[in-house]
């Protein structure tokens, strides 16, 4: 296992810097997870730490052992690809102690970690089989018992599960969760699915363009996101944003006009830096919207915060997500809120949403988050 420490490391590709000045610890047995979007630089800062790619700027330490300079097999990693990259002519047996047998590790003890990682991967009876003759998740165990044999300091995946189906990648979702438990090793893993990063992470790292966004457990990140980058990529479905302007601040609560009739209370803990005619943007998630009117009715009723029609509906059982049209002064994106599966929704349908002035987020002219109030 290994603490990893990166100080100011930068990656420039000729005139092209892809990783720019990141400073980030890992702690001994974590597991991380680098999320972003593509392009982002996460696969690169993850090549960074395996040596795979020279650093252009900073260094990179090992529980305080610099290895900047160091080959990838001087650092004690494996590295699982995306790709299975599994000999074809070989059995599993044999493919999971080539590495091994490189190195000149005796047959005792080869036979002993082979074994040992077939148990903890639950594939002992495929240990004679080749390849062609498994599933992609097994062959995928079979890549990860190929790392596990070497009893390297840090784990280091590269989207190893986006190649299987959805079924399958939660099912290896919850192996590797349980792989980091029994055996307690450093690792750090790249997605580009929120979901995977939420469910796998004892900390999750956000990438955007080459820097670091935002580090933090994901409930820190899901309730508490720096900036508007961080709270658009953490959720599923992402969180709404409307642009509007605070018209009134009183005490810990200020009001946002968003051009829907009626201004929309948000508690804050930073009101007194929020004057009045200052440009923000509103946030609120799907799940934080309630209905307080879901059809016509032709009654006068006394206007509520936001009000649209339904555009479309996405039904995913015992929940649905219901796309809904603002009623504002200047277009604005659908806005999306959960609604109850059982309850039938058509498009053109009127709906009136109330927003919790304690469950809205508010994000500055410059995109940083506004301290929310308790």
């Amino acid at each position: 296992m290994a603490a990893i420490s990166m100080q100011t490391v930068a990656k420039r590709f000729g005139k092209t810097e892809v990783i720019r000045q990141v400073n980030l610890a890992i702690n001994d047995g974590e597991f991380a997870v680098f999320v972003g979007p593509s392009g982002c630089g996460k696969s690169t800062l993850l090549r960074l730490i395996a040596g795979l790619e020279d650093v252009s700027a900073g260094s990179i330490q090992f529980d305080q052992q610099d290895v900047t300079a160091l080959e990838p097999s001087e650092r004690g990693v494996a590295m699982v690809f995306q790709s299975y990259a599994l000999y074809p002519h070989m059995s599993v047996y044999d493919n999971m102690a080539f590495g091994l047998k490189l190195k000149k590790t005796d047959s005792t003890t080869i036979q002993q970690r082979v074994q040992e990682s077939a148990r903890i991967l639950q594939i002992e009876h495929l240990l004679q089989r080749k390849p062609k003759a498994l599933s992609g998740g097994q062959r995928q165990r079979v890549a990860i018992g190929r790392a596990i044999v070497r009893k390297p300091r840090v784990f280091l995946f590269d989207e190893p599960l986006s190649n299987l189906d959805a079924a399958l990648r939660v099912q290896m979702r919850l192996e590797l969760k349980r792989l980091h438990r029994e055996l307690g090793t450093t690792m750090i893993y790249v997605t580009h699915d929120q979901v995977e990063a939420m469910t796998l992470a004892d900390r999750i790292v956000v990438l955007n363009g080459g820097k670091v966004e935002q580090v933090g457990t994901p409930l820190e990140l899901y309730h508490h996101p720096a900036n508007l980058f961080v709270a658009g990529f953490i959720g599923s479905p992402k969180m709404n944003f409307i642009a509007g302007k605070v018209v009134a601040s009183n005490g810990k609560q200020v009001q946002v006009d968003i051009g829907a009739g009626n201004p929309i209370p948000v508690e804050v803990g930073e009101a007194s830096a929020l004057g009045s005619g200052a440009p923000v943007t509103l946030g609120v998630r799907p799940e934080h919207l309630s209905v307080t009117r879901a059809s016509a009715n032709g009654n006068n009723e006394p206007p509520a915060n936001v009000e649209g029609t339904v555009v479309a509906v996405e039904h995913l059982g015992s929940e649905a997500y219901v796309h809904l049209n603002l009623k504002t002064d200047a277009p604005v994106e659908p806005l999306v809120f959960r609604a109850n599966g059982d309850v039938v929704w058509e498009t053109g349908q009127p709906v009136v949403l109330k927003m919790e002035p304690h469950k809205c987020y508010l994000f500055d002219d410059s995109g940083a988050a506004v301290a929310r109030g308790h």
